[in-house]
């Protein structure tokens, strides 16, 4: 089994078993083609003061497990505000649009009236860690091996597909082949999985997948567990949100927004 998200070679990112999705063996999970935009963003910002404030991410269609390739584009390249689009390929095909933001970090004090956001669940030591394969699709042994079952996943919270959840999200193996994962690449890769967290099952088999990430930063988050506070707002158009405010063992780093639809054939356990 390879012990990486993504292999390297002539200038592709050949993606592994173990970023691949649970709908289909041949397509991959959404947070790891994020955790490659956000690795190949932050190649192109110099300057240890530049926080990544912003990853937005359009999944214009599923992103194969075949050789990809990332074309950057500056949009524009400041003292203050770096802004780049990103176009993840997969042979002539466009598969995702991104843009990253990037802001000069200049330290300030807060006043005491400013509004603080403390974490509001559990910590990750004390709690077992399981796999979203169990909480999420039971024992099914149709389900392929993909990034839903590399990631280690600790409820905060009971996961029972009712549209609410709270867990933290590790990530035990490299992203890129000889690479070290940075904290804009975990929160990128933890940011997907919103919609498992805070997943709404609509009965009959119906779940719902997400079309699009917006990740947005404070601060980058500080150690490997990462949290993840979701909750999932569904219209009866069938088209809607989840929130995430995104956290680590300190706090709040951020927040998260996906645009949710429903989806025929999904393997809950409800």
């Amino acid at each position: 089994m390879p012990e990486v998200l993504f292999h390297v070679e002539d200038g592709f990112y050949l993606p592994t078993l173990l970023a691949g999705s649970p709908w289909h063996p041949d397509v991959l999970h959404g947070g790891a083609p994020a955790a490659l935009l956000a690795y190949c963003f932050q190649r192109q910002i110099t300057g240890p003061d530049m926080l990544p404030a912003r990853l937005s991410i359009d999944l214009v269609r599923p992103v194969p497990r075949t050789p990809l390739n990332v074309t950057i584009q500056p949009v524009r390249q400041g003292k203050r505000i770096a802004l780049l689009e990103a176009n993840l390929m997969a042979g002539k095909n466009l598969v995702a649009r991104a843009t990253g933001l990037f802001v000069k970090s200049e330290p300030i004090s807060l006043p005491d009236s400013a509004p603080r956001h403390s974490g509001l669940f559990p910590g990750p030591e004390g709690i077992d860690t399981v796999s979203f394969r169990e909480v999420l699709f039971g024992n099914s042994e149709t389900m392929p091996p993909g990034l839903h079952t590399t990631v280690q996943l600790r409820p905060a919270s009971e996961l029972n597909e009712s549209g609410k959840g709270s867990a933290w999200i590790s990530l035990p193996v490299p992203i890129i082949e000889g690479e070290r994962n940075s904290p804009f690449m975990l929160a990128a890769l933890a940011s997907d999985f919103g919609n498992g967290v805070g997943q709404l099952s609509l009965g009959d088999n119906i779940g719902t997948i997400n079309a699009d990430v917006q990740l947005q930063l404070g601060r980058l988050p500080v150690g490997e567990w990462i949290g993840l506070d979701s909750e999932a707002l569904l219209d009866e158009t069938g088209v809607g949100q989840v929130l995430t405010v995104m956290h680590d063992v300190q706090g709040r780093v951020g927040q998260v927004s996906q645009t949710i639809m429903p989806m025929m054939g999904f393997g809950g356990t409800n």
